[in-house]
């Protein structure tokens, strides 16, 4: 029987933490999407509003990896710049990036520092739909949108060898770099995307339906713009698992020609109405690699509980599960004495979870004490440019 305890946790990561996608075999990513402090100021801070970056704040960033670890989360999934905001990234008067600001590159050297203190993972999502927004000035600071960058081939060049580039580099070549669980190119770009799902889908996924309040950009556009930071990541991180963060299985198909490890998908009430929380990856058509669950309500979906969740998750062969979120930003309103109350309810079923043994019915085993099917057993993650090596063979 494969149990999931705290104490096989922190064995993991006290003894196995090398994220080569090669050594990630038999273990389920158990996480919490942070998913920032400071919404686009982490990496690099936002001076104009006294925002901080984890390098010039590290005691408040560590209490919280801390609490997480102490709950027996494994992975945290940290946004970087879902928008760019931060005074790290700047631009020609064209809008072509400039080079990436020290702050930045520190603040992610910091964090990787912070989580090998912690004992967590990190699970670096470099960009988001929410980019897509038109540059705009607000509050004193310049907001600079994605979408020029994006279909430009100079810019988007320039995006890459002076942001992408130097920021994996630098995590790359940190003493700390084996706390580096993998990248996730994207948070939703679906939402950012509009036309025709070049390779199909089912129950509407062979359209896109961008947010109208973005600036959205054809499929091919987008995949270009994946493909050429899955590139520079490769090129700079070689062993560091690569995924996208999808909004839903809706789109299962949209970027499954790209260069990646792993499939990530993320399942709210509307998506689980559809497509389901308690099938397996393979029902979906995804068994070829391994799936990570990115993001998730803490709180359950309707008519459904954490833990039951987290089970179903776990017995069907996923590779791992990533709630949303630490911060409960999905709960707005609220004072921090409720939003107190209500993070400590469901860390502490995160602890109970990795704390219990799960049943019998959920991990069949044969006579030789292993699990009988790929369903009880949480896929590996395939080593980059390989093919998935099934561990049930």
């Amino acid at each position: 029987m494969r149990k999931l305890t705290i104490a096989m946790l922190f064995l993991a990561v006290n003894l196995c933490v090398n994220v080569q996608a090669a050594e990630l075999k038999e273990q389920f990513s158990y996480g919490l999407n942070y998913a920032w402090k400071n919404y686009s100021g982490d990496f690099g801070g936002i001076s104009g509003w006294a925002k901080k970056g984890v390098a010039s704040d590290p005691d408040a960033y560590e209490a919280e990896l801390v609490d997480m670890a102490e709950h027996g989360i494994e992975v945290v999934r940290w946004w970087v710049w879902p928008e760019f905001w931060t005074d790290a990234i700047t631009f020609t008067a064209d809008g072509t990036p400039n080079p990436l600001g020290q702050a930045a590159i520190d603040d992610g050297l910091k964090a990787l520092e912070l989580a090998d203190k912690a004992g967590v993972r990190i699970m670096f999502c470099l960009f988001s739909f929410d980019g897509f927004r038109p540059t705009r000035e607000s509050y004193g600071i310049t907001m600079t949108g994605y979408r020029d960058i994006v279909i430009d081939d100079a810019k988007r060049a320039a995006l890459m060898n002076n942001i992408v580039k130097p920021f994996a580099e630098a995590l790359q070549n940190s003493p700390h770099s084996d706390h580096l669980h993998s990248w996730d190119v994207i948070n939703e770009p679906e939402w950012a995307v509009t036309g025709d799902n070049k390779y199909g889908g089912t129950m509407g996924g062979d359209k896109f339906d961008p947010a109208d309040d973005l600036e959205a950009v054809t499929h091919d556009q987008m995949e270009v713009f994946l493909a050429d930071t899955i590139k520079v990541l490769r090129a700079e991180t070689p062993e560091v698992p690569v995924s996208v963060g999808a909004a839903a299985l809706k789109w299962a198909t949209a970027w499954s020609k790209l260069d990646v490890d792993f499939y990530q998908t993320h399942i709210y009430d509307w998506v689980n109405d559809y497509w389901p929380y308690s099938k397996s990856p393979a029902d979906y058509g995804l068994g070829d690699k391994p799936m990570i669950m990115g993001e998730y309500p803490v709180e359950g979906l309707r008519d459904v509980d954490h833990e039951t969740m987290l089970s179903s998750w776990y017995s069907n062969g996923y590779a791992g599960a990533i709630g949303w979120d630490y911060r409960i930003t999905h709960s707005p309103g609220l004072d921090d004495a409720v939003l107190a109350n209500k993070r400590n309810g469901y860390l502490q079923e995160y602890r109970d979870f990795a704390e219990g043994t799960l049943t019998d019915s959920n991990t069949a085993t044969s006579n030789t004490g292993e699990p009988d099917s790929a369903a009880a057993k949480a896929k590996p993650l395939s080593k980059p440019g390989q093919p998935l090596v099934d561990p049930v063979k």
